[in-house]
């Protein structure tokens, strides 16, 4: 049984991802582990939501890549 995310929470997870990116090319932090960090997690809520992946943000991408879902609780 996979549940499904609601449209609000895809919707979400995407705003908060474009609003990562907005916020780094306006905003962008010194520390280059700070921005790599920020890119990582605005990439992979923007995958989540579009790919309605109803785990966590985190493994968004390694699913993406691998083909499969994987769930991390």
């Amino acid at each position: 049984m996979n549940p499904q995310p609601l449209f609000f929470g895809r919707l979400l997870r995407i705003l908060v991802g474009a609003a990562l990116f907005l916020w780094l090319i306006v905003h962008p932090p010194h520390a280059l582990v700070l921005q790599g960090l920020i890119l990582f997690f605005g990439i992979s809520l923007v995958v989540g939501g579009i790919k309605a992946y109803p785990g966590c943000e985190i493994m968004a991408l390694p699913n993406l890549f691998l083909g499969k879902r994987v769930h991390c609780y």
